[in-house]
């Protein structure tokens, strides 16, 4: 959570509230967008000199912003530097499928059915971030050359998403039916 937000803050200022929003709008398939993680990440990384926080107004409410240091910026770009950990990438619920075989044939098909069902909404998710990323990175190609290199690598994520969904989707609709005809 920590790199993910030091990721936005080097895109933009932000206060927790409008990071909180930001990923809940485009990453909660990557990582929890509950106010508590996302406090205790910035908590953290403020005590470790990460970011600082700046009160600003804005009528008679006073907001918190907060932006990354050197010492983040250093931190994020040495830890994004970094090839990605395939042994990293946990999926917990596959445990579900391993002991489904202890389960009758009706709470095998639902739950294989019911997981289809919510693969259809990520895949629905993921493709209307992407038709956003599309129009925010067809504006930014005619502003800021760097901004559009974020834009590409942010929509490769988005395109990977899409094709996990698809696969996983693909794959338990073989096994539903492997399931039907038992």
């Amino acid at each position: 959570m920590e790199y993910l937000i030091l990721g936005l803050l080097i895109l933009s200022p932000m206060t927790g509230y409008e990071l909180q929003q930001f990923i809940k709008n485009n990453l909660s398939l990557i990582c929890s967008h509950s106010a508590g993680s996302i406090q205790t990440a910035i908590a953290k990384l403020k005590t470790q000199g990460k970011i600082t926080c700046q009160d600003t107004s804005q009528g008679k409410r006073i907001k918190k912003v907060f932006l990354i240091t050197d010492c983040g910026r250093q931190a994020f770009s040495d830890w994004v530097a970094q090839p990605m950990q395939a042994d990293k990438v946990k999926n917990m619920e596959l445990s579900k499928l391993f002991f489904l075989g202890l389960t009758d044939k009706k709470e095998r098909f639902d739950a294989v059915k019911g997981y289809i069902e919510q693969l259809e909404k990520v895949r629905n998710t993921l493709t209307a971030i992407r038709e956003s990323f599309s129009v925010i990175k067809k504006e930014a190609l005619s502003q800021d050359d760097k901004l559009y290199d974020v834009l590409k690598f942010q929509s490769y994520t988005i395109e990977y998403g899409l094709a996990a969904a698809e696969f996983e989707h693909n794959w338990y609709s073989q096994l539903l039916k492997k399931i039907e005809n038992e």
